[in-house]
């Protein structure tokens, strides 16, 4: 089978795996994602806040879209107070016994899907070896993970991932400027692509070039990526919009240790990330006769690699795992077995730590209140298998420690050459 065929053939066994998951599975945060959205398009209102800009929009466009073939006059999604967008389980369990469940959440995860398969041909495009070529895009189709965070818990992850694979990709293709515009509207989709930003800036460097010209591209990269960025809020200041405060509460305390929060989500191990981000710059710098994108690739996996080492907090963040090492096998690197290792660990880790609405309960609830039957893990696992000398903490951090592992291996794969 030749490229394209098989190329076809994947894409489309992949959408209608998708096809299949998108009306069946819910979690509250979407319900209160599209509140929010149709909160706007209710009082036709401009999105005030800069915070995630462009994923708001691209769930405004789809939103718009799916009024065509859903009513949403009915009250379903109203909100009095766009400071408590927040859905409780009351109004989520409206929404779960509304009689056109089934189309609002096939027409609201359908923005996802079509920036699914867009990041499926920016990876098909980024690798060029034909066998690396069709691994990469069979590992990203078919991954439990993305699976999971996108079609089945329902949040927008894969538009930050879009962005972030075509960043990789202009820089392959020596588009320097416009990778930095790609990495900025990334940072409107999650603001914790921030933490890539100064990998980008040392693999924007050409060791070869004068100090000045390097410099000068340093420079015009940081104002390109901050400039797009900070625009949102330049420009509502300059329409007297006031304050961007649409869908955020002002009695909330959001500043207090927002540091620790953006590096560590558990608000743990902060000390030793730092030091191994600061490794992995020096790393990215010593890479002289390595591509911008290699060096972009690499780096940023093994960013993720050390987060997700020290933390652990939404089980769907771990989508941000994947982009990256599939990249990576652009250059050689094997990371098969690690992907095959990492999905295995992510669901003992999650069928341990899980809640109401992680993998029971709610998340299935338009099928089934408690997830086919199954029951709620962590019960079960309390019911026949806990003992005095492994309790359901225990296990917890056993799995911990082998996902760190996992961490570990996988960094070992991407920064081996060859």
């Amino acid at each position: 089978m030749n490229n394209k065929d098989y190329l076809i053939l994947i894409l489309g066994c992949a959408v209608v795996l998708r096809l299949l998951l998108m009306p069946f599975f819910s979690h509250v945060d979407l319900y209160s994602e599209y509140r929010r959205v149709f909160y706007v398009l209710e009082n036709e209102l401009f999105f005030e806040n800069s915070y995630r800009f462009v994923t708001f929009w691209l769930e405004l466009i789809g939103a718009a879209f799916s009024t065509l073939f859903i009513d949403v006059s009915d009250g379903l999604f109203h909100l009095e107070d766009h400071t408590k967008s927040t859905a409780n389980l009351t109004d989520y369990g409206f929404f779960l016994n509304d009689p056109n469940i089934f189309r609002h959440l096939f027409f609201f995860k359908l923005p996802y899907l079509i920036f699914d398969i867009a990041t499926a041909v920016v990876i098909w495009k980024f690798i060029d070896n034909p066998v690396y070529k069709r691994l990469a895009i069979l590992i990203w189709l078919f991954n439990p993970v993305t699976i999971f965070a996108t079609y089945i818990f329902g949040r927008f992850e894969v538009f930050g991932l879009f962005f972030l694979a075509l960043t990789a990709l202009q820089l392959k293709n020596h588009r320097l400027l416009l990778a930095c515009l790609c990495f900025a509207l990334s940072l409107h989709c999650r603001e914790i692509n921030l933490l890539f930003f100064p990998y980008l800036l040392i693999a924007l460097i050409d060791f070869k070039d004068h100090w000045l010209r390097t410099a000068c591209v340093l420079l015009l990269s940081t104002l390109i990526v901050l400039g797009v960025y900070f625009l949102p809020d330049w420009v509502l200041s300059k329409l007297n919009s006031g304050p961007p405060l649409l869908f955020v509460d002002p009695t909330a305390q959001h500043d207090s240790e927002i540091v620790n929060k953006l590096f560590s989500l558990g608000y743990y191990w902060f000390y030793p990330i730092i030091i191994c981000f600061a490794g992995l710059a020096y790393y990215c710098w010593e890479q002289k006769a390595v591509s911008h994108a290699e060096r972009f690739v690499v780096t940023c996996a093994c960013v993720l690699f050390v987060f997700f080492a020290f933390n652990s907090h939404s089980v769907h963040y771990s989508s941000w795992l994947v982009i990256f090492p599939i990249l990576s096998m652009a250059y050689g690197r094997k990371v098969l077995f690690p992907f095959v290792a990492f999905s295995f660990v992510w669901v003992c880790l999650w069928l341990l730590k899980t809640d109401a609405g992680v993998f029971t309960l709610f998340l299935a609830a338009p099928l089934n209140p408690d997830f086919i039957g199954l029951g709620h893990f962590p019960t079960l696992f309390a019911q026949y298998i806990a003992s005095e000398h492994l309790t359901l903490n225990r296990a917890i951090e056993v799995v911990r420690s082998l996902f760190f592992v996992t961490m570990a291996f996988f960094a070992f794969r991407v920064l081996k050459r060859g």
